[in-house]
């Protein structure tokens, strides 16, 4: 590809967000006939896994509805000891639908925690008016999209295809009916959909909740323990690295903001150059106490090759939680450091 001329992607970018129960979805094929999704549900080759990362058990890809799967574990799903603790067993109805499929876990009926239908997902499309680019983001669940020649195999693939053989072909129906808002001039968004349930209060996590944080006698959280290099300067495609006393990263996760960041001094300003979603850093945590809540970070650095020379510090933010009160931010820095051209 490197020698080829391809077009850049370039122009403005639309969006548009709506939820759709992707549940017994009923549309027309380009041919006329009328048909529908089905309620999720995973294949037995889904637990057979891919060929280059096997599944467990005796587990294969390629077992369809035709063929013959091992009774010991129709016989577990029957009973009631391992499957249908989680999901419902499939109805006649259910089984047909995603037939060749022969269904494992019947994911659109849960029965634990509670009785809850977990099936709708989030359509989203972006794209410019001169070169079109469609994505479809789930914010839920949507798993493996096949073709239905891909489906009929029932291979992982096929088997984690959640919504039966017409699930591509819903999701071309549903992408075509949104063009429409994206157009020049469109005045009116999508209608929003049924809102899914929040679950996340329901939600059985066995994480175990963060105890305390503690620094060693001497120490302060964000101490620098181990400092970058200030008697050399660094160049570029080196690593350049600094530990801090820390605390607990899940004492706040930071999603909109970053555990750290690799600043660059501008004249007499610092700004931020680099934070943990650029693939040169990583941030690495490590407990050296358990019993007195003792933890380091490591912070690291691929200065990239086309970083620009100059004056760098490496900074750490995190949240300690004393064993009585409540949790509170603190700031790490390292020394200044230079990155010669």
């Amino acid at each position: 590809m490197t020698g080829n001329s391809l077009a850049p992607v370039k122009g403005a970018v639309r969006s548009l967000h709506t939820y759709v129960n992707m549940s017994n979805y009923s549309f027309p094929l380009p041919n006329g006939t009328t048909v529908h999704t089905c309620p999720p549900a995973m294949g037995y080759s889904f637990a057979g896994g891919t060929s280059d990362g096997p599944g467990a058990f005796d587990f294969t890809q390629g077992q369809t509805a035709d063929g013959t799967q091992n009774p010991f574990w129709e016989t577990v799903k029957g009973e009631k000891l391992f499957v249908c603790i989680i999901t419902a067993p499939p109805n006649e109805e259910q089984k047909r639908c995603h037939y060749p499929k022969p269904i494992l876990l019947n994911t659109g009926y849960t029965t634990f925690p509670e009785s809850v239908r977990a099936k709708l997902i989030s359509e989203g499309i972006i794209g410019n008016d001169a070169y079109v680019v469609l994505a479809g983001p789930a914010n839920t669940y949507s798993h493996y999209v096949t073709t239905r020649e891909e489906y009929n195999v029932q291979r992982y693939e096929g088997a984690s295809t959640i919504y039966g053989p017409f699930t591509l072909e819903a999701y071309q129906n549903l992408y075509t009916g949104l063009v429409s808002y994206l157009a020049d001039g469109a005045s009116s968004s999508p209608p929003t959909g049924p809102i899914p349930e929040d679950l996340t209060k329901k939600a059985i996590s066995l994480q175990t909740g963060v105890v305390f944080d503690a620094a060693p006698i001497g120490k302060n959280f964000g101490s620098v323990l181990t400092d970058v290099t200030t008697s050399s300067v660094y160049k570029r495609g080196q690593k350049v690295a600094a530990t801090f006393q820390a605390a607990n990263p899940r004492n706040n996760l930071r999603l909109e903001w970053t555990f750290l960041t690799i600043d660059r001094l501008t004249g007499s300003t610092w700004t931020s150059y680099r934070t943990d979603s650029h693939p040169s850093t990583k941030f690495r945590w490590t407990r050296t106490n358990t019993v007195l809540g003792h933890s380091t970070v490591e912070v690291e650095w691929i200065i990239e090759s086309n970083a620009p020379a100059g004056t760098y510090r490496i900074t750490y933010y995190g949240d300690s939680k004393p064993l009585i009160g409540s949790i509170s931010s603190f700031t790490g820095r390292s020394s200044n450091f230079t990155i010669t051209a």
